[in-house]
């Protein structure tokens, strides 16, 4: 061979070893920049070559076949590699939002930007509901234990686990069940998951779903290692999140009665107040005091005296509205913050509050025979910007020993008697607290 051909082989050879190299290390950027070199050696190999023999030619555009050959092949490999960069980059975006979920009532706008991110018509999440209990927000499906485990009994075991089916939705029965819809899906293909309890083995706390119309999207022979490390994050993030969300309940929520307590209150109070404080809305506070409590816990003992809390406790929950906050203060003393409440509407619900008490089976509640009725004293206070908490309750506590003194007088000597009846039935109807 020529020496002039030993040399465009012997660079030719260095050039396609960087471009060899560049593809190995799966550098993008590096590769296109050693295509382009090779590109630009080759236009001046041939610039430079004089007219040759047809046997020089046919050499000349055999290596310009090469040459396409290998560009395209380098083509093909750099939009498979972006490919799988940018399912990489769209798993760990995905990986990002379940972290960044910290509380359970998060978990319906993270499955939200989950979908959207992924482009999914719908995804799903169904929890046990023997296990989150109240916990689950709404917009997350919910199912006993037995339920999900009937459910799941038509999925046979996979060696793929949490992996329980990919596929085409009418390979399986009620897909509308684990899809969260009304109607089971006519067509289209989905992925179930199970969710694994990270502390407890082979115990399934819930069922991750997603569904496309397209029926080739979730094909069965497709890989699914980024699906599987994702509901195993998902999982240890819910169990953690129901952790903390137990663990914040112990400490805002009354250990006897199960309302919540005067830490829940001072956590909660300020971003009412606030509100109202800005809107101009009114804020009625109530300090409730039972009557005579000391004489009953003597007389039925403390037993009983639990359960009679427990029961007026109950009965006062039962009456509020969902952004009321009502605590326990400690033994008989609750009190209870009425938003959005004006004077009329307060003392219409403190006129509520004592037919409510005066009407509780008290000997039922403790499970003794006795004629004992429940009563209350109820100072009530309306918020005054920018008072504080404690001023607030203060001021109602101050009420309530006023109204234990205009107690004895009975019913008529009180401040909080049923509103006259020449208020405007609006105002009569308002203070259900329903």
């Amino acid at each position: 061979m020529p020496r002039g051909q030993n040399i465009l082989l012997a660079e030719l050879k260095q050039l396609a070893a960087t471009i060899e190299a560049s593809a190995r290390a799966g550098d993008p950027v590096t590769l296109r920049a050693r295509l382009k070199e090779l590109l630009a050696w080759g236009r001046q190999v041939i610039l430079r070559t004089p007219a040759a023999p047809s046997a020089l030619v046919e050499d000349n555009e055999a290596l310009r076949r090469r040459l396409r050959t290998s560009k395209a092949s380098f083509d093909s490999m750099i939009t498979a590699y972006k490919a799988i960069l940018d399912a990489f980059e769209t798993f760990r975006g995905t990986v990002d939002l379940v972290h960044q979920t910290k509380r359970l009532e998060e978990l319906p706008h993270t499955l939200e930007a989950i979908r959207k991110l992924r482009n999914l018509h719908t995804m799903h999440v169904i929890l046990d509901q023997d296990l989150f209990e109240h916990r689950i927000p709404a917009g997350v499906g919910r199912a006993g234990a037995a339920v999900i485990r009937t459910r799941l009994r038509q999925f046979s075991p996979s060696p793929h686990a949490p992996r329980l089916f990919l596929g085409e939705v009418g390979h399986i029965e009620n897909p509308g069940f684990f899809l969260g819809l009304d109607k089971d899906p006519l067509s289209g293909s989905c992925f179930i998951f199970a969710l694994g309890h990270k502390y407890v083995h082979s115990k399934i706390i819930g069922v991750v779903a997603a569904y496309d119309p397209d029926p080739q999207r979730y094909a069965p022979d497709k890989a699914t290692d980024f699906l599987s490390h994702f509901c195993d994050i998902l999982a240890c993030t819910l169990i953690t999140a129901l952790e903390h969300a137990q663990l914040e309940e112990l400490t805002v929520r009354d250990a006897l009665t199960g309302v919540n307590n005067r830490t829940y209150l001072e956590r909660h109070a300020g971003r009412i107040l606030a509100f109202a404080a800005r809107k101009k809305l009114p804020v009625h506070l109530l300090f409730i005091d039972l009557n005579g409590f000391k004489a009953v816990n003597d007389t039925l003992g403390h037993e009983a005296g639990d359960a009679i809390l427990v029961a007026v406790a109950r009965s006062i929950q039962a009456m509020i509205r969902k952004y009321d906050i009502f605590v326990r203060l400690g033994g008989d003393e609750f009190v209870l913050l009425l938003p959005d409440t004006d004077e009329l509407m307060a003392r219409s619900f403190v006129a509520r509050l004592r037919q409510t008490l005066a009407s509780l089976n008290v000997g039922k509640a403790c499970c003794l025979d006795t004629d004992l009725r429940v009563s209350a004293s109820v100072g009530i206070s309306r918020h005054d910007p920018p008072q504080s908490l404690e001023d607030l309750i203060r001021a109602a506590d101050q009420h309530m020993y006023e109204d234990k003194t205009l107690s004895k007088k009975g019913p008529a000597g009180r401040h909080d008697a049923t509103p006259p009846q020449t208020a405007s039935p609006q105002a009569r109807t308002a203070p259900h607290h329903d």
